[in-house]
């Protein structure tokens, strides 16, 4: 018996000093590829959870899986050899710095514990839950890890490409293809311009106005047709000498509610405008590109075969984060960049970066004629934030303008509305104030609401309508009249003659007809209306001059430049919170006295074996010689 004490005694001896120098080692073995030192501060929880089998049983009665595996967390944005390193104690977080062995999880659920561990995610991503937002504290919307995964995070760029199979894991009832249209980012071409994002990136945090937007004019400006081949507005399927191309040619249409143009895409990239236009309203082809141009003819820029160089000569009001040194750009469309300018600082600092106030100028500088200092025809080098005059010079081509000089032809929506009104002129009004930019809006022009209701909100004053507009009460029985019948008539050439409305909000008036040789050379508001024989301008004038004193007098007819607003400071960029990691590093001291104290208890418990095997040796050769005598 003696014998097999001491050899017990002996073996927990060996035992005790083995387990000594595991737990001495454990703070920096690993169970995978050996790294070379210095080893990273979650080494050892890499060894341990890497390749670890087991579950924790929560209250619940489910199983906590503790695999973390090794391969998931190498290939995550969040693991220890990234440029910016991020340790698994980064975000399992506890009062002792995370040391083993751990507190007990207060999750009672597995839903409690993905929810618990999301909660770490905002201390370096700014909040936010697209699509899933709720006022009140609903536990079954999804938090970070339901999308992102707690172990296997991807970069940004691949986002779209994982995280519709999370999307249908909740939404079973839709298919893959549903959530690959969801979240899809925006195409571009090439890189784009620096500080570009795109607009998908936008939807994280202002789901609302993406998703509404997705759906403008604006967002669909170009289309693809290998995508999205319904785009065509356009007949190809009879045979018309208007039209000298075929959809095999068309890699892309512009536009389609007032007319639609195409761009071919040669075999060396080259993209040019087809020499044929699709007119919407009579459903015709036209070869005349001239008339109704959307730029200057003086400013088009000609690639192969003649055609116009489609990238040169237009793209900077199709595309946004156009970078004119590659003529690449970040996305096809007008997206959210082109009008609240590049979004990358304001993505990684939201709190701290904003974005520069949008104003008419933004607007402007696509809803304007002219040439910018490099010779585009639209201005290259602004940005929102920027003082427009500074990169690009409007148009004085007689023939983009009427004799009063508002605009006769399509894209100076801007030209008119500088030119003085008092509606121009005020703090409280722009583009923005009528016009829909994050949703389709009222009507065909993206209106916020219908236009009467609109204009009736700043002029009340006007809502009897019968008297406001005087002899016109049999006429309103027989049609509708909206106030831009008389304050912002169709002056302008898009597609076919007057379908785009003047902008100047100074009611052109007859007088102006007169002075200038007729109606034909400067048209007019009642005139539009009033084509009977006997209405003519002079008519026209009579009639106003008869009721002078119960309507509101038209005002002057004074177009000039109106001021440009003095250019923001751009955003000062902000350090991201998202950058460095915290240091881990600075809890190695601790780490260390830890392991210290783990040798420490094992010189103790090998003392104290010590001390029992002596004690049983000391013992056993005091019975032994009281035996002997």
């Amino acid at each position: 018996m003696r014998r097999i004490a001491s050899g017990f005694i002996f073996f927990s001896l060996i035992l005790m000093g083995m387990l000594t120098i595991s737990l001495f080692l454990g703070g920096i073995a690993y169970a995978g590829e050996p790294l070379p030192p210095p080893y990273p501060p979650d080494y050892a929880c890499r060894g341990c959870h890497g390749e670890n089998r087991r579950t924790l049983t929560l209250p619940s009665g489910e199983s906590l899986p503790l695999l973390a595996a090794r391969e998931l967390l190498d290939e995550s944005v969040h693991n220890s050899s990234a440029d910016q390193p991020i340790y698994c104690m980064n975000c399992h977080v506890n009062p002792t710095n995370y040391r083993y062995p751990h507190y007990p999880t207060p999750a009672q659920t597995l839903r409690d514990h993905t929810r618990l561990a999301s909660e770490e995610c905002t201390s370096c991503h700014y909040p936010h839950n697209p699509l899933h937002e709720s006022e009140t504290d609903d536990p079954a919307l999804p938090v970070c890890a339901d999308c992102h995964d707690s172990h296997n995070v991807q970069p940004i760029a691949e986002v779209a490409d994982v995280m519709p199979a999370a999307c249908i894991s909740c939404h079973d009832d839709q298919p893959l293809e549903w959530a690959l249209e969801l979240i899809a980012p925006r195409p571009g071409l090439g890189e784009g311009a620096s500080g570009y994002v795109g607009s998908a990136r936008c939807s994280s945090c202002h789901d609302q106005e993406y998703y509404a937007w997705r759906d403008t004019l604006h967002a669909n400006m170009i289309q693809d047709l290998a995508t999205d081949p319904d785009a065509v507005v356009g007949d190809f399927d009879s045979d018309d000498p208007e039209r000298p191309f075929a959809l095999s040619d068309v890699a892309y249409t512009i536009g389609g509610h007032w007319k639609q143009q195409y761009i071919h895409q040669s075999e060396n990239g080259e993209l040019t405008i087809l020499p044929a236009q699709w007119i919407v309203e009579s459903a015709t082809w036209t070869t005349d590109l001239t008339s109704t141009a959307e730029i200057s003819v003086t400013a088009v820029i000609t690639g192969p075969g003649g055609l116009t160089d489609w990238r040169r000569s237009c793209s900077g009001c199709h595309v946004t984060g156009l970078d004119t040194e590659r003529w690449e750009f970040t996305e096809f469309g007008v997206g959210c960049e082109s009008c609240h300018g590049p979004g990358e600082s304001h993505v990684e600092d939201p709190e701290n970066v904003d974005l520069p106030a949008v104003d008419e100028q933004v607007c402007g500088a696509c809803h304007s004629r002219g040439v910018s200092p490099d010779g585009h025809a639209f201005p290259s080098t602004y940005q929102p934030g920027d003082a427009l005059l500074d990169h690009f010079t409007p148009s004085v081509d007689p023939g983009d303008f009427w004799p009063d000089g508002s605009a006769k032809r399509n894209h100076q929506q801007y030209t008119d509305w500088s030119q003085g009104s008092r509606m121009a002129l005020a703090t409280d009004t722009s583009c923005v104030t009528c016009h829909a930019s994050h949703g389709e809006g009222v009507g065909a022009i993206q209106l916020v609401e219908p236009l009467n209701d609109l204009c009736l909100e700043c002029h009340s004053g006007k809502t009897a309508i019968i008297q406001h507009t005087p002899y016109h009460d049999r006429a309103s029985l027989e049609q509708d009249f909206t106030c831009a019948d008389c304050h912002l008539p169709a002056m302008g050439i898009s597609a076919v003659q007057y379908d785009i409305h003047n902008h100047s909000m100074l009611q052109p008036n007859p007088q102006a007809s007169i002075d200038y040789g007729g109606a034909d050379v400067m048209p007019n508001s009642c005139n539009q209306c009033h084509t009977r024989t006997g209405e003519d301008p002079q008519w026209a004038v009579e009639t106003i001059d008869y009721v002078a004193a119960i309507v509101t007098p038209i005002p002057e007819n004074a177009f000039a430049p109106g001021p440009t607003p003095t250019s923001p400071p751009p955003p000062t960029a902000i350090p991201s919170v998202g950058e460095p990691a915290p240091d881990v590093r600075n809890v190695e001291v601790g780490r260390w006295i830890r392991l210290g104290m783990y040798v420490l208890l094992g010189l103790i418990l090998l003392a104290i074996v010590y001390l029992i095997y002596r004690g049983v040796r000391s013992g056993s050769k005091k019975s032994k010689g009281a035996t002997d005598a």
